[in-house]
């Protein structure tokens, strides 16, 4: 790289103040002609020091005042290139603009280029490009008009320029911003936190009961009737069924059958297993025989093939999410009713996982869920409590405009609104202000900031290094530590906080001195993360090739943690985690079920003073898997009046299509059976026939 120091006359105006620093550029010339490697850069900018003031430079010339000349420093062509006729033209006129990366546009007056001042400068013995020139003094010095080149050796580039433009930037002044006399203005908070309306006048420390403020019957009715509703349109779309299928045997779902449904799925969410089958296993390894006292499995599947929310007949093509509409406005609505979060809240993205096809399907390969349905959700920073939440679908909006929309009600009431820099703007946090709402967060570049802030790099600010700036209602902070982080906020002061840290090589905690606003944002941007971290260590969801079925359940999910909040804040100190909360949930949702009804043991004959059961020859017992051999004892028939030794069709061979009776049953399954294999296969195998 070669650089152009010289003087420019352009009036022909002669002054004392030009002739003095000629002579020194002819000085240092010629002690860089004789062999030279440095030079004073503080004599050159003592010299220079009347030329004004570093905030009041241009940043293509520099302006003397009275003075004509301007001082040029600019990046030359290299050796024995062809200067462009278009840059050479505009170069002399004084017009041209210089790349701000490979020249010193930035130099203000009364200083001196890093280049010129590095002690590895060395001349070049090469003729001028104004060799032709007719001065008779002329011998290697330049006249006003003329341009030294000084060679900068390739090791000195980058280091040179960093501290040139360092100087600088903090020197260039931004209308409108201001670096002192910063006073935050802040709003007073004027909601009432916690629990509201039936969460508040609820008095039961049963945790269903809360859970059924947010999952009511209301809205398990309505899955029950677009569940059967679509049944019904899948068989009459589907009449050529065949006999045996398992769809023939489906009968409409009431809600309290969808209760032991959900219930048993919430308790797959901590008692976890491959894949759906094996929680009705009859192996006594892996047996879970709770599942089966509760529900057949076949049932459990038929439900959730099924399993619907909203009514195909009348989609709406413009609403992408029309397939879980109803259940998600009813939902969120009732996070927003039983619940008034507390000054701090945060907005955030959710991913939920999701490969399939669809059109809204977001990709971000920063994220640990690179694909799937992104939401926007507000929570509350205390509790983690999820107030609000809007899946992404695409649209067109504004930033401004999901934020508004996610505060909802909440603006006017004094709250803290803490984003990450997807969100934040200087903008943004003018218009929150007029609303009553503070902002604090993060900020990305071109979002508003003085340009000061967005030329600045790590190398700028030493480490715990601050920069500040504000225009009276918003004040952007830069500040570096392991990297360059620049907040904004218009809550929060121009003030250090001490705070204790994990460093590394360290035992013990250290204290380091922080801007307030960071502090502020590390303890109350972690809302939704609260809630992520909580639901991810109990998730119901499973694999599904239909993604309303696993969106809904994600929402039961929230649902379930946001009545764990509601409980805790009416309960103190019961159910303290989210796991006891779920085991008391199921409980209460499969509560019975297990316990065979009335109607599934056949009629009873008492012969002796000892009851005969018969169980119905089309159904079998869910108590013949539950892999508890040594309840199931074979005995012999009692004798009756008539029948002194009695005999009947053992089940097994019956459903074979074998004509055998036999003189035993198992007492426990009321079932007629042979002693051996027959046995053996009724209470080991699914299908024994």
């Amino acid at each position: 790289m070669l650089v152009d120091c010289g003087l420019r006359e352009e009036n022909g105006e002669t002054h004392t103040g030009i002739e003095q620093r000629q002579k020194t550029y002819r000085q240092l010339i010629l002690s860089l002609s004789d062999g030279g490697s440095a030079f004073s850069s503080d004599a050159i900018a003592k010299d220079r020091g009347d030329m004004g003031d570093v905030g009041d430079v241009d940043t293509n010339a520099v302006d003397t005042g009275n003075r004509s000349n301007k001082l040029a420093v600019s990046v030359a062509e290299p050796w024995g290139a062809t200067p462009d006729p278009d840059t050479a033209s505009s170069s002399e006129s004084g017009d041209s603009e210089t790349d701000p990366d490979s020249s010193h546009e930035w130099l203000p007056s009364g200083s001196v280029s890093s280049r010129d001042s590095s002690p590895h400068l060395w001349g070049s013995s090469r003729p001028h490009r104004h060799s032709g020139s007719t001065d008779p003094g002329f011998s290697g010095v330049p006249t006003p008009t003329e341009c030294v080149r000084i060679k900068v050796p390739e090791s000195t580039r980058g280091r040179a320029t960093t501290r040139g433009r360092a100087s600088i930037r903090h020197g260039v002044k931004d209308s409108g911003w201001h670096q002192g006399d910063w006073q935050p203005q802040t709003f007073p908070f004027t909601a009432t936190p916690g629990p509201q309306n039936a969460a508040a006048e609820l008095e039961s420390d049963l945790p269903a009961d809360f859970l059924e403020l947010i999952l009511t019957d209301d809205l398990l009715q309505h899955i029950a009737d677009q569940t059967n509703l679509y049944a019904k349109q899948f068989f009459q779309a589907h009449p050529d069924t065949l006999p045996h299928s398992r769809g023939k045997v489906w009968k409409p779902v009431s809600v309290p059958e969808l209760k032991t449904f959900f219930g048993l799925s919430f308790l797959t969410g901590y008692i976890k297993k491959p894949n759906l089958e094996l929680y009705w296993s009859v192996d006594e390894i892996d047996a879970t025989p709770y599942f089966s006292q509760t529900m057949p499995r076949n049932r459990f599947q038929l439900i959730w093939r099924f399993l619907h929310y909203n009514n195909n007949a009348s989609q709406d093509a413009t609403d992408k999410m029309y397939k879980v509409r109803p259940v998600l406005d009813y939902i969120v609505s009732k996070f927003k009713e039983l619940y008034q979060p507390f000054e701090n809240i945060c907005i955030d993205e959710w991913m939920m996982k999701w490969r399939g096809r669809l059109s809204f399907k977001v990709y971000n390969p920063q994220k640990p869920i690179k694909y799937g349905i992104k939401s926007y959700i507000l929570c509350d920073s205390y509790s983690g409590y999820c107030y609000n939440m809007q899946p992404d679908v695409g649209q067109a909006r504004s930033l401004p405009d999901t934020v508004f929309s996610l505060l909802d009600r909440l603006p006017g009431h004094g709250y803290t609104l803490f984003m990450d820099n997807f969100y934040n703007s200087v903008a943004l946090c003018e218009q929150l202000l007029k609303s009553k709402t503070n902002v604090c967060g993060t900020l990305r570049k071109n979002r508003g900031e003085p340009q000061i802030f967005r030329e600045l790099t790590k190398s700028d600010l030493g480490v715990e290094g601050k920069l500040v700036r504000h225009n009276g209602r918003v004040l952007v902070v830069a500040w570096q530590e392991k990297r360059l982080v620049k907040m904004v906020t218009t809550c929060h002061h121009d003030t250090m906080q001490r705070v204790e840290v994990w460093q590394k090589g360290h035992k013990e905690m250290e204290v380091q001195l922080k801007p307030e606003c960071i502090v502020a944002y590390n303890a109350c941007m972690n809302g939704v993360d609260k809630m992520d971290q909580n639901i991810a260590y109990h998730p119901f969801i499973r694999k599904s090739l239909n993604w309303p079925k696993k969106f809904v359940a994600y929402l039961f999910q929230v649902a379930m943690f946001n009545a764990f909040v509601l409980y805790k804040a009416r309960n103190p100190g019961k159910c303290r985690t989210l796991l006891e909360f779920m085991k008391s949930v199921v409980k209460s949702w499969t509560a019975k079920r297990h316990v065979a009804k009335e109607e599934e043991v056949g009629g009873v004959e008492v012969e002796e003073g000892r009851p005969t059961t018969r169980a119905p020859y089309n159904h079998d017992p869910s108590s013949r898997l539950d892999g508890q051999m040594g309840k199931h004892q074979l005995e012999y028939l009692m004798p009756t009046s008539k029948k002194p030794r009695p005999s009947r069709k053992c089940r097994v061979c019956a459903r074979r299509g074998q004509r055998s009776e036999t003189k035993m049953w198992c007492r426990s399954c009321c079932v007629p059976l042979h002693a051996g294999e027959c046995y053996t296969a009724y209470h080991t195998k699914l299908k024994y026939s």
